[in-house]
Order: structure tokens, then sequence, then C-alpha cells
């Protein structure tokens, strides 16, 4: 039974349902019909919500039905959650504490560690679509959007209702975008070549931009325009502790790893991510554990082989001094 629309945009609307005979609330996503979305878009969606359908981590919004109405449109039933994104408490609240950002991204590594185990990249991580669930009393970070990850960018994206939202709570219209699958700002390089020959390094390139927008309000690499964005990425990635002096260097370092245009020179996966980045939250590094579980990983080692921007080992890389003094930022909201 449809109660509400709860949200919608250039290809389909997110609608509150309650199951007719369990009465759970559940959140469908619909493409409309008319949406200009093509055969092989629709075919795609089915294809990644199955996928998604077969992920089970908590920190993954679960799917529990995929299907085509009659009309043709595809259609993905999920859990339903309440809450907010990481995009909305960022425009309410600006940069944020670094060890509560770090928590997030850490809370993220674990869903896409799982996804990445078996051969699911995202392709579209942005802060809209990592979501603070309050379940049970706590809060839980959850990715979304795995079905739709590969939905087409139109040339304007507000225009075509893909609004993009920046750290002061607008949104940004990106011109030149025509035909490409992902959210520039947040798309590794490699992206832009090919959507197709993609692997997990494209969602750690993102998680390195997401944990940058969080820390420092500002994205690394903004413009209004394609040709912009792109000169922005030419010219490497800002130093966080520019407008952050008091992040760690370990962390600035960490998110200049994990935006290494050269993809041998990037952080492998988002058990390595998680690994580094554990230091600076001890009370987190159950996550860490878990992600690199799931991906058959040592829960400790280096990031990468070496060379410029080498992180180093999660364990001995960042100074000791530099991992103290935000456990806890998270309890501030």
């Amino acid at each position: 039974v449809i109660e509400r629309v709860l949200g919608q945009g250039g290809m389909g609307l997110v609608l509150q349902a309650r199951h007719a005979q369990l009465g759970q609330p559940v959140a469908i996503k619909v493409i409309r019909p008319g949406a200009g979305v093509d055969a092989e878009s629709n075919a795609r969606f089915l294809r990644e919500a199955w996928a998604a359908a077969t992920l089970n981590s908590e920190h993954i919004v679960r799917v529990s039905d995929v299907g085509v109405l009659p009309s043709g449109a595809p259609f993905m039933v999920m859990e339903y959650i309440e809450g907010q994104d990481l995009a909305r408490l960022a425009a309410a609240r600006g940069p944020l504490p670094w060890g509560e950002a770090i928590g997030y991204v850490l809370e993220a590594c674990v869903g896409l560690a799982e996804a990445h185990a078996r051969g699911i990249v995202h392709r579209d991580l942005k802060p809209s679509n990592l979501f603070l669930a309050q379940q049970s009393g706590t809060v839980r970070l959850k990715v979304l959007d795995f079905g739709i990850a590969k939905a087409p960018v139109a040339r304007s994206a507000v225009t075509a209702g893909h609004d993009v939202p920046s750290s002061s709570g607008g949104a940004l219209a990106l011109t030149g975008a025509v035909g490409l699958l992902g959210t520039p700002y947040y798309m590794a390089p490699e992206q832009f070549r090919s959507a197709r020959d993609v692997d997990g390094r494209a969602d750690v390139w993102a998680l390195g931009v997401i944990l940058h927008e969080l820390l420092a309000g500002a994205l690394p690499f903004p413009g209004r325009t394609l040709d912009e964005v792109l000169a922005a990425m030419a010219a490497g990635a800002p130093d966080v502790r520019r407008g952050r002096p008091d992040v760690p260097a370990g962390v600035a370092q960490v998110i200049q790893a994990c935006l290494q245009p050269d993809l041998s020179r990037r952080v492998p996966t988002v058990g390595r991510l998680a690994a580094a980045l554990a230091p600076f939250v001890p009370a987190s590094a159950a996550l860490a554990e878990r992600a690199a579980r799931v991906l058959g990983e040592p829960a400790v080692g280096p990031v990468h082989d070496g060379g410029e921007g080498d992180v180093g080992h999660a364990d001995g890389g960042p100074a000791a001094s530099d991992a103290g003094g935000d456990v806890d930022a998270r309890s501030d909201g």
C-alpha cells in the first residue's frame, strides 16, 4: 500500500509503502516511465538491484524485492529507514569533527567491503548516498543506491533533477556531463574514461573526496562545469589541513592516497583504507577488522606498495600523538 512520496529526481521516485500482508514499512524505488531511460538502462537497473539484493551487511540498505511494473518500469523494494544523509548533516553543521567523519567513512567501508567481495562496485558514492539510520536507539550509517549507481548523469545536473548538494546546502548545476555514469564531483579519473573498466578503487576515490568534504566543508575538486572539475582534478587534491589544521597529518596523508589518479599508487581496497584510518579512532577499530575479514585481508598492513604518498602501515604510520584527542567526537551528533 503506497503511503507517500519520500523523494524524486530526474529518473524516478522513492515511495514509502506498507506491506499489505505483513504490515511492515518499506521504501520502493521506481524508475519513472518517460524519464528518458532506455531499455539498456532499465536492464542495468535490474541487474544492479538483483546484485544489491544479495548483500546482507547492516551498513547497506537491504533490498527485499526487484521487479517490473505492468508499465514496464523497473522497481526495487528496500527496507524503510528514518534519519538523514550526510549531505544534510554537513549542510546543517558544516565541517565535522575529524573523529566523527572518520567513523562514518569506516562504517561505509564495512558495507562496501561485502559489495566489493562480490564484485559489485557502487560507482556513485556521495554524501547523499550515505544515510545515518536511526534504528533501535542507535545511529548506523548505511550505503544507499546500489541499484541505480550506473544511472546516466544528464547534461545539467539540476535541470535533470539530479541535484548535487554542496556543503552549504545548495545544489550545484554541472554542465557538460552528458553520458557519464556517476556524479562527477566524486568520480575517479578512470570513470571518465570508461564506466565499465572500474573496480573498488573507484569507490575508494569517492570516499577520499567525501572525507575531505566532511572535514573541509568544501569539495576538493570544485567547479560549475565538467571542464572546471577536470581542471581541478588535474591540479591535484588540496591538503585538507589548509583549512583544518586540527586534522592529523596522517589523516590528510590517507586522503591524498585515496585521491591518487595513478591506480597503482591509490589505496587499493576499502579494507586497506579502513586499516589506515582506524588508528585515529581506536573505538572504531572493530569496523576496520570486519572490513578486512570480509575481503580476506589482514586487519593491518601496508596500504599500497609504496611510492610518493605512501600511507605506510596502519598500525605504525600515524604518530601516536596524531591518533588521539578525538575518539569520542561522534557523541556530539
